[in-house]
């Protein structure tokens, strides 16, 4: 998966972003290569020229992302520093963040996976498999070291961290609603969703990784 990562110049960069935030918005289907170029002020040929086709377009979208978190987790398998559960506090953290500063990619990841639409299963499945393994050696380390409890669930473990940190995303005007905070700025209540989240999961974690309250 690697390889398909490279260094985008600043009109590729344009052009992902604004078909990020129309594919989340009109979905795959709804937003057309057209659409695309008119909002980042690119011509069609660009497009083309950079990605080929709508389909790889998204799948460099994709790609972009997913590594972004893949690189900070491979970072704290690597690290040597920290106890096992201050590296899942950070894994907490970092998964939050990545997903609450691009509310759009979130969106596209859901409806992929509901829908199947435009994103190869097979590339969902190959993301998925890369992230539960490097969280299950997370976990393989703090077992061996005594710190966390033998009988972990790993996918289980994940899918509470994606599950939760997305469900959350994508519910942000709901949650601003019933938590009376609707005339609170944007950036400021993101700011707060993440803080609630990542300190609501590092309870759940370390009650089920250690058993301790």
């Amino acid at each position: 998966m690697e390889e398909a990562i490279m260094d985008y110049n600043q009109k590729q960069l344009q052009i992902l972003d604004t078909a990020e935030r129309l594919f989340a918005m009109h979905g795959f289907h709804g937003a057309s290569v057209r659409d695309i170029a008119q909002e980042a002020d690119v011509n069609i040929a660009m497009i083309s020229y950079y990605f080929g086709s709508k389909e790889r377009l998204i799948e460099a979208i994709f790609l972009k992302r997913v590594m972004d978190v893949k690189n900070g987790l491979d970072e704290l398998v690597k690290n040597k520093e920290l106890a096992p559960l201050e590296k899942i506090n950070q894994l907490i953290e970092l998964f939050v963040a990545k997903i609450s500063d691009r509310p759009y990619f979130c969106r596209i990841m859901v409806r992929a996976q509901a829908t199947q639409e435009g994103v190869p299963t097979e590339l969902i499945h190959e993301v998925k498999k890369q992230m539960y393994d490097l969280v299950k050696k997370l976990i393989t380390e703090g077992q061996k070291k005594g710190a966390f409890l033998g009988d972990i669930d790993t996918m289980m473990m994940v899918n509470t961290l994606v599950g939760t940190s997305n469900h959350v995303i994508i519910s942000q005007n709901f949650l601003k609603k019933v938590w009376n905070q609707e005339a609170i700025p944007e950036d400021k209540f993101r700011q707060q969703l993440k803080e609630r989240v990542s300190n609501h999961l590092k309870k759940l974690f370390k009650v089920v990784l250690t058993d301790e309250r």
